[in-house]
C-alpha cells in the first residue's frame, strides 16, 4: 500500500479555530511536519506537548521562496518513501494561498495518496472584521502579482502575507498605478488572536506601520480605480439620457473625421518624439475605439468584449512562432507566416479572391494606398526585378507629363502616373513614401519660418518682399540649417 500524506489546515489563529477533527489527527500523530512554527496554533500545540518538526530553517538557507517550497516538497517525498503516513500542517486552509500544497499536488499526488483536511482560512476572518459579504466580489492576489492583474476596483481586493515594510511599499506603489492615492486601505494583523488589530489608512500612508507574516492588506471597492472597464463606463454614461448632448448626437459616420484627426495627432507626436503628448493622443485615439464600440453595443451589433476577443484570437492565431510550435527567426520569416495564415483564413471563409485582392481601405491617404497597392501586386510577381525598373519608369512618366503640358491634354492623368511611379521608386529604396513626404513638408515649414524670422531681424516686412529677395532669405535659412546639422 502506498504512503499517504495528510495535509492539515491549522486555521488562521490559535487552537480555538482549529477544527476538532484536525486537532484529533494532530494529537494522535507521533510526529507532524509544519511549514512554519511562526503561527499561533503551532505555538499552542507545542505548549501542549505536541512534537513538531518545522521547516523554518529552510527559509534561512534558500535564496528564494520558490527554492524553499521545492525543498519542503522534496523532504516530504523522502518521508513518504519510507512507507508510512505523513502529517503536514500549514497555516489557514491548505488550498488558500499555500504554494507548497500546490507543488504537492503537482509532484507528489501521482506517486502517493494525498488527503486534504480543510480548515478556516484567513479570508473568513477578513469577512468577520470588515463585515462584508463575499458575494459583493472578492479578488485575492499575492503581493507580487498585482501589476498585470487588471485591477478594476469593482470588488474587494485582499493581499495576504505582506510581511515586511519593503513589501508593503512595493504593494503601495503597485496599487497607486490604479487606485487614487487617498483610497481607503485596511491593514489587518493577527486576526483571530488576542493581538488582533485593524487600522484604516489612506493608500499613500499604507506602509507607515509595522508588518509581519500575519499582516493582510484589504481595499474595498472603489469607483475611482483607473481601468479599461472604467473608461467604458464613462463612455456609456456620456451616451446615457443623463449624459452629454453632443455625445448623444454622434454616429459612426459623424465620428469619422475625429478618428482620422486623432490618428494623425498620434503620428505627429511620434514624429516630434513628444512622449508626453503621445500619451495624451493615444488616450484620445483609444476613446474613438470605445466610442464606436458603445454605439455598436447600443444597436445590439457587438460588444467591447467581442472587439477584445477578436483581436486577441487573431494575434495568437497569427503568431504560431510565439504561441505555438512554429519557428520564425527573422522579421522576414514572421511576415511570410503572417501572409500564409491570412490566406488560410480567406480560404476557410470562402472569400472571393478577386474582390478581396485590393481590400485596403479606400480612405487611406493616397501615398499609403499607392504603396499598399504596389506591395500587394508585387507579392504575386507583378514587379520590377531591380531598381533600374522603377527609376526608368519615373523618367518615362516625367517625359510624358512634359508632353501633356506642351499639348495641354491629359495633364492630370500624367501627373498622377508620375506620382505613382515615385511611390514605387520609394518602395524599392525601402523608404515609406508617406513618411518621406511628411519629413520634407516639415523641413519646408521649418525653413520657411526661419526665412521669415531672418527677414524680420533685418527690419523687413516679408509679405512685401519681391520673390528674388525672398529667395535670398530662403538660401540663408538653408545655409543655417546645414550648419546646425554639422555642429
Amino acid at each position: 500500500m502506498s504512503s499517504c500524506l495528510h495535509v492539515i489546515g491549522l486555521g488562521p489563529a490559535g487552537l480555538d479555530q482549529l477544527t476538532l477533527g484536525n486537532y484529533r489527527r494532530i494529537c494522535s500523530a507521533k510526529k507532524i511536519f509544519v511549514r512554519t512554527a511562526q503561527h499561533p496554533c503551532v505555538q499552542e500545540l507545542m505548549a501542549e506537548g505536541v512534537l513538531v518538526d518545522s521547516f523554518d530553517e529552510i527559509y534561512a538557507k534558500e535564496s528564494s521562496f520558490e527554492a524553499v517550497y521545492e525543498k519542503i516538497t522534496e523532504l516530504l517525498r523522502r518521508e513518504l518513501q519510507k512507507g508510512s503516513e505523513v502529517i503536514y500542517a500549514v497555516p489557514g486552509h491548505p488550498l488558500v494561498a499555500e504554494k507548497t500544497v500546490q507543488l504537492i499536488g503537482e509532484k507528489l499526488a501521482q506517486e502517493f495518496e494525498v488527503v486534504i483536511h480543510p480548515a478556516m482560512s484567513f479570508v473568513e476572518e477578513i469577512f468577520r472584521v470588515l463585515k462584508f459579504d463575499p458575494i459583493e466580489g472578492v479578488l485575492i492576489r499575492n503581493y507580487d502579482a498585482l501589476k498585470d492583474v487588471g485591477l478594476t476596483g469593482q470588488e474587494w481586493l485582499i493581499v495576504p502575507q505582506v510581511y515586511n515594510k519593503l513589501i508593503a511599499s512595493e504593494v503601495k506603489l503597485d496599487l497607486m498605478t490604479a487606485y487614487p492615492e487617498d483610497a481607503a486601505v485596511y491593514v489587518a494583523q493577527a486576526l483571530g488572536t488576542p493581538l488582533e488589530q485593524v487600522d484604516k489608512h489612506p493608500l499613500y500612508e499604507m506602509d507607515h506601520g509595522t508588518f509581519d507574516h500575519l499582516t493582510t492588506i484589504v481595499l474595498p471597492p472603489n469607483s475611482e480605480v483607473i481601468s479599461f472597464s472604467k473608461l467604458a463606463k464613462v463612455m456609456a454614461t456620456l451616451r446615457s439620457e443623463q449624459g452629454c448632448a453632443w455625445d448623444l448626437e454622434q454616429t459612426h459616420e459623424s465620428l469619422k473625421p475625429c478618428l482620422i484627426e486623432e490618428s494623425y495627432e498620434v503620428l505627429d507626436a511620434i514624429e516630434k518624439h513628444d512622449m508626453y503628448n503621445l500619451c495624451e493622443e493615444l488616450g484620445d485615439l483609444l476613446l474613438q475605439v470605445v466610442f464606436h464600440t458603445q454605439l455598436a453595443s447600443e444597436a445590439s451589433e457587438f460588444e467591447l468584449q467581442d472587439v477584445l476577443h477578436g483581436i486577441i484570437k487573431k494575434l495568437i492565431r497569427r503568431h504560431p512562432h510565439v504561441f505555438g510550435k512554429e519557428k520564425a527567426e527573422t522579421a522576414a520569416d514572421v511576415i511570410l507566416t503572417w501572409d500564409r495564415i491570412k490566406k488560410e483564413e480567406k480560404a476557410s471563409g470562402n472569400e472571393n479572391d478577386e474582390v478581396a485582392f485590393f481590400k485596403d481601405p479606400l480612405g487611406l491617404p493616397a501615398l499609403m494606398l499607392a504603396s499598399a497597392t504596389q506591395r500587394r501586386v508585387a507579392k504575386v510577381g507583378f514587379d520590377w526585378p531591380d531598381l533600374d525598373g522603377p527609376w526608368g519608369k519615373v523618367q518615362e512618366e516625367l517625359q510624358e507629363l512634359r508632353s501633356a503640358l506642351a499639348d495641354g491634354i491629359g495633364i492630370r492623368e500624367e501627373l498622377g502616373d508620375l506620382m505613382f511611379a515615385v511611390v514605387n521608386l520609394s518602395r524599392f529604396l525601402k523608404l515609406d513614401a508617406e513618411e518621406v513626404l511628411r519629413a520634407t513638408i516639415h523641413k519646408f515649414q521649418s525653413r520657411f519660418l526661419k526665412m521669415v524670422e531672418l527677414s524680420q531681424k533685418d527690419g523687413l516686412d516679408f509679405q512685401k518682399l519681391p520673390l528674388d529677395e525672398m529667395d535670398v532669405f530662403w538660401e540663408k535659412a538653408k545655409s543655417q540649417e546645414k550648419s546646425s546639422k554639422l555642429m
